[in-house]
């Protein structure tokens, strides 16, 4: 990819994230030289999880990240994602009498205003898809605002820089499944994605532990096939919600 122009900046991001252009198409670009350091992840290694969370998906076959690479930018090397054109609408906070029907509740509580709040989510094969991607690659940080739907119907997710730590840290807003059994479809594909880490990219993109971690819970939804309880050491729903 050449003759990369920036056109725009995400303003809320925790790290530097731009809108860039490149021979008519656009990419959201995270170089690693505006990734803050954090004290649970290595440094410079955002954009590498960016890419690894791109690659898993692929080797599961189910399309939930859109297309992610490392190249060097306006800003040195980073991960390019391209864009696409979407908005949160699977996840959303109502008064506790107006939960659409159908929708999962996840927690109730009060607003800056002190009014009474209920975070829910669609009940749907797509989202419950994502929300065991996210148990399959550790997810720290899957907010509603990270889930994008498009005209088509179909939901992404974005934003996977704090994934594939080796200590557990899922914190979701999908918490509507806790306990339940996975669909046999998705514990074949998980199965085959085990067989397939050894000597792939994943290697090359994260450390021997969190390769190690992955195993391991791989292992574990497939001695156990049934989504995941929140952890006690770590806050479950990351904050912001979007």
């Amino acid at each position: 990819m050449e003759n990369i122009q920036v056109v725009g900046q995400m303003v809320n991001a925790s790290n530097s994230t731009l809108v860039v252009e490149s021979e008519g198409n656009r990419y959201i670009y995270k170089p690693r030289s505006g990734e803050r350091p954090l004290w649970d992840f290595p440094d410079h290694t955002l954009h590498l999880r960016e890419r690894a969370a791109f690659v898993c998906s692929e080797m599961l076959g189910w399309d939930i990240v859109p297309e992610t690479f490392i190249q060097d930018g306006p800003y040195g090397i980073g991960s390019f994602q391209k864009w696409i054109d979407a908005e949160p609408a699977t996840v959303d906070i109502f008064p506790p009498n107006e939960v659409p029907e159908g929708w999962l509740t996840i927690m109730s509580g009060i607003d800056e205003e002190g009014k009474q709040v209920t975070l829910a989510h669609q009940n749907s094969p797509r989202l419950l898809q994502i929300a065991i991607f996210d148990a399959i690659v550790n997810n720290a940080d899957r907010k509603a605002g990270h889930l994008l739907t498009d005209a088509s119907g179909q939901t992404y997710g974005i934003d996977h820089g704090v994934t594939f730590n080796f200590e557990d840290k899922l914190r979701t807003v999908l918490w509507g499944w806790i306990g339940e059994e996975i669909p046999e479809e998705y514990v074949k594909d998980i199965e085959s994605l085990k067989e397939k880490i050894t000597n792939s990219e994943l290697e090359e993109l994260l450390d021997v532990d969190e390769i190690d971690a992955l195993v391991e819970r791989l292992d574990a939804i497939l001695t156990q096939p049934v989504m995941p309880l929140p952890s006690p050491n770590w806050p479950a729903v990351p904050w912001p919600i979007f």
